[in-house]
């Protein structure tokens, strides 16, 4: 769940100087402090807020309700109560129907000394009556993590007017994914990895007169490791990934205020032969509208 600051009234930043966040006490109580918020994005056209229920004491449960949206974001709405140790959240999305309509998605989480674990539900009608549950967990060893996490989902892929000569009309599909990741200090930065095993079973609708689903399955491991880090007047981040065979390598290299104006200058390159176009490469040079600020 997110902190805020009460005493915040406006905050600015170099790379979005549109942005804008106000804050207000509504309520003051020995035990809670009832808060709203906004924050408007004009460069964008967005406006998020919300009330926050916040505890003095962190021991006691806080809760959170939170609705964003704008001229080119759909909007969506977050409730949220709980604490670390245990959390409840629902989130709503507006999705245009010819995307599968409405999401909605609740997740219990929770946190204990360096366990973690999680259960989502997701529920999306207008898409072929999707459903999907997540469950998994991890656990903090020093500077690694170890995870492992379950997704199953399900929906009705057979035209409704061909249904009656189906025994089941839906396609479910099982993945599973244990792995480990984690990050250490290397010069002047960070070098961060994992690795991961994944296992996906499918099962199709089932005709009639089919014994049995008709099945497939397929497992894959996936390696990653980079480092980002101060070089030079910038900060240079590399990565590369092993994904079910295939390489793929990415860079970025950002200055902030090169030419004393407040803008910042990256160049980033690609290497991914799943794209369209396999190597890719940019330069750009951002300056705030306005100039310094």
């Amino acid at each position: 769940m997110a902190e805020y600051e009460w005493d915040k009234k406006t905050e600015r930043s170099l790379s979005n100087p549109t942005l804008t966040a106000s804050q207000y006490l509504l309520l003051y109580s020995d035990e809670y402090n009832l808060m709203s918020d906004i924050t408007a994005d004009t460069s964008k056209n967005t406006l998020r807020g919300g009330f926050t229920l916040a505890p003095r004491d962190d021991s006691l449960p806080s809760a959170r309700l939170s609705a964003e949206g704008g001229v080119n974001q759909r909007p969506s709405a977050t409730l949220s109560v709980g604490n670390q140790l245990l959390n409840f959240e629902s989130r709503f999305e507006d999705v245009p129907p010819q995307q599968g309509g409405d999401v909605f998605t609740s997740t219990l989480s929770g946190k204990a000394g360096p366990f973690r674990a999680f259960y989502s539900e997701t529920d999306q009608p207008g898409n072929q009556g999707l459903e999907r549950t997540n469950i998994g967990g991890s656990w903090n060893i020093g500077p690694a993590e170890l995870f492992a996490r379950r997704t199953r989902s399900r929906q009705e892929v057979v035209d409704p007017r061909h249904a009656r000569f189906f025994q089941n009309t839906g396609q479910d599909t099982k993945i599973d994914t244990i792995g480990a990741r984690g990050s250490l200090p290397l010069g002047r930065g960070m070098v961060s990895g994992g690795v991961d095993r994944q296992f996906v079973t499918s099962r199709f609708p089932q005709q009639i007169g089919q014994e049995s689903r008709p099945m497939a399955q397929d497992s894959s491991v996936n390696v990653g490791a980079g480092w980002s880090g101060k070089a030079g007047p910038g900060i240079l981040a590399m990565r590369g990934d092993w994904r079910r065979g295939e390489p793929s390598l990415r860079g970025s290299y950002t200055i902030q205020d090169l030419l004393g104006l407040g803008g910042k200058f990256s160049a980033t390159g690609s290497y991914d032969p799943n794209r369209e176009s396999a190597v890719e490469g940019r330069l750009q040079y951002k300056i705030p509208l306005g100039g310094r600020r």
